[in-house]
């Protein structure tokens, strides 16, 4: 009965190794090559279609993992609390957070844009209007040529913000 069971033994191990030899690998060259973009961002602000302000904002992105990036430009604006001594604090500006993945000849983008300011009407001593607006989009951004991601109106205004993004490659 020993020989029985080193004979099976044995036999189990062959069949296991053959199997995992059998097996395709998963070189880390089969996974898919990590590309760097240089995304040249042009946020423009315009009033009966002239453009009243605009802004240009560059952030490099890889295409490698699911990965959010993100980037920030703005200020504190310093707001009075119930109590005089009492301030707190709101972010205006402008926040663009981004997800790249290659695709054939561009780039698939999720991008998340937030553009918040204060409004410039006077309000008798009570804390400004704050004016947002805020965009997920998703795109197919072909390299090199420039691509509009979103045109949005401002409801409180004749001004329409549009956001444009130039994807190129960074060597």
């Amino acid at each position: 009965m020993n020989s029985l069971t080193v004979f099976a033994s044995i036999l189990v191990l062959c069949i296991s190794a053959a199997n995992a030899q059998e097996a395709p690998a998963t070189p880390a060259a089969a996974k898919a090559p990590k590309h760097f973009y240089r995304l040249n961002y042009v946020l423009k602000e315009s009033d009966e279609g002239k453009i009243i302000n605009q802004r240009s904002f560059v952030m490099s992105s890889s295409t490698e993992g699911t990965s959010w990036r993100s980037m920030r430009a703005g200020s504190r604006l310093p707001l009075a609390g119930a109590n005089p001594k009492d301030v707190n604090y709101i972010d205006v500006g402008v926040n663009i957070d981004t997800r790249v993945q290659d695709a054939g000849d561009g780039l698939a983008m999720d991008v998340t844009t937030d553009i918040t300011s204060a409004g410039s009407e006077s309000n008798g001593g009570a804390p400004p209007v704050i004016r947002q607006v805020k965009v997920r989009s998703e795109a197919l951004v072909p390299i090199g040529k420039p691509t509009i991601l979103f045109s949005a109106d401002d409801p409180a205004s004749r001004h329409r913000f549009e956001l444009e993004v130039t994807a190129t490659p960074e060597r």
